[in-house]
């Protein structure tokens, strides 16, 4: 099979396509044909900085199951990027035929890390919700989650992309945009770190919650401690782990049922792999990329 193979640290150039031996499943293991693999921000950062070598990157792949042909959906195992992919059958779900493959690639760690920074939050129908920014991967997807709880949604970005926001149904906003310290926020979702986490404090009600995933920039960020006391402020960090398989395959439901809305930007081939990261680092992407495999 050809698949994306890292066997040094570095950019995009060191994802290259090879052919290798297919994967044999394991007990309790599903070989599945990929069709589209998600391109996740955790992608970059293990390329960058590997653990064992040599590697397959991506943990979100859609595509069938190869001995009975079900379409299904694998969230959380590492070698998506490839033509067929092996996985523990509990990360295996199945997917209705009205939800396609690029589209159900892409629910896999932006919807889960959403739904979980929501949950932990503690977002409720009517209160008010801010994403920065809006238009990443789990940005969208936590505008899409906060739209369907019945929220107000106010989003950022850069000035390029603030009418797509609006197209999602959030308030856009530009990061610095003074408004921001006026939203009374009964939740801020904040992956970008340093730049925006003083900000995202100060958009905060009394009792808001200021929920992270990490930092897609410079992770040590200026804190004013004054900020969280006089607000009783809660600073939560999460992850895509603290969903259950139960509340995934809702998920997906709600997806198939048109409920939910995951925004693919583009679909490129997986020997592209190198141009889909390059375009991530230079933030010209709304929603994800997705790897076409078959």
């Amino acid at each position: 099979m050809r698949a994306i193979v890292v066997r040094e640290a570095g950019g995009p150039e060191v994802l290259r396509i090879e052919e290798v031996p297919d994967p044999v499943p394991g007990g309790g293991e599903v070989l599945v044909r990929v069709a589209a693999a998600a391109v996740n921000h955790v992608d970059l950062s293990q390329r960058a900085n590997p653990g064992a070598l040599p590697f397959t990157p991506g943990v979100d792949a859609a595509g069938t199951r190869v001995d009975n042909g079900e379409r299904v959906l694998v969230s959380g195992q590492i070698g998506s990027y490839a033509e067929l992919l092996a996985a523990p059958a509990e990360l295996v779900h199945a997917i209705p035929d009205s939800l396609d493959a690029a589209a159900a690639a892409a629910l896999g760690v932006t919807y889960r890390t959403a739904l979980a920074a929501l949950e932990v939050g503690k977002l409720e129908r009517g209160g008010t919700l801010l994403v920065q920014a809006g238009s990443s991967g789990t940005g969208q997807a936590c505008i899409d989650l906060g739209r369907s709880l019945g929220a107000k949604v106010y989003a950022t970005a850069g000035g390029g992309k603030l009418d797509r926001l609006r197209e999602l149904g959030a308030e856009p906003l530009a990061y610095d945009d003074p408004s921001i310290e006026k939203l009374e926020a009964d939740v801020v979702f904040d992956p970008v770190g340093a730049e925006t986490f003083e900000r995202s404090l100060s958009a905060l009600s009394t009792g808001g919650r200021l929920v992270t995933p990490g930092a897609l920039g410079n992770p040590i960020a200026p804190v004013n401690i004054w900020t969280i006391v006089m607000k009783g402020a809660s600073l939560i960090g999460i992850g895509a782990a603290a969903v259950s398989s139960e509340q995934f395959e809702h998920l997906i439901e709600q997806a198939g049922r048109g409920e939910l809305h995951p925004v693919v930007d583009r679909e490129l081939p997986l020997d592209q792999a190198p141009e889909a990261h390059r375009l991530i680092e230079q933030r010209r992407v709304f929603g994800k990329i997705v790897l076409r495999a078959g």
